[in-house]
């Protein structure tokens, strides 16, 4: 698993955590039952302040994107939460359109990208 952390955005770095993990869940690189790196070794890794990572952990908990195991860890739920998915991706788009528009974005652009995807047209031709 490869947590990418932009630590120029806006986005809480606990989110970015949590947003990589259900990435991850929703691609199938996690499977169900998998367990996820222990709090230490993720927070050594990613040399993040461990209660960071474990906000990120209690929410996916909370979620229902992972359980965890008295004296073994966390693992990856085996129930699928498209909801959460869906959340995600919401806020993904959201926050993408916050940047968009402080970079001068106008609304009519934004609109005219979301038709295009909805009509099958992502410009990626």
């Amino acid at each position: 698993m490869n947590i990418i952390i932009d630590y120029h955005s806006r986005t809480p770095i606990y989110e970015q955590i949590k947003d990589e993990i259900i990435l991850a869940v929703s691609r199938g690189e996690l499977k169900k039952d998998e367990q996820l790196p222990s709090l230490r070794t993720l927070s050594s890794e990613l040399s993040i302040n461990i209660n960071t990572i474990k906000r990120a952990f209690s929410e996916l908990e909370d979620q229902g994107i992972t359980y965890s195991v008295a004296g073994k860890g966390i693992f990856i739920s085996g129930t699928t939460h498209t909801r959460a998915y869906l959340d995600n991706s919401l806020n993904a788009l959201k926050a993408s359109v916050i940047n968009a528009k402080a970079m001068g974005a106008e609304k009519d652009e934004l609109i005219k990208i979301i038709e295009e995807i909805y009509k099958g047209d992502d410009g990626n031709d």
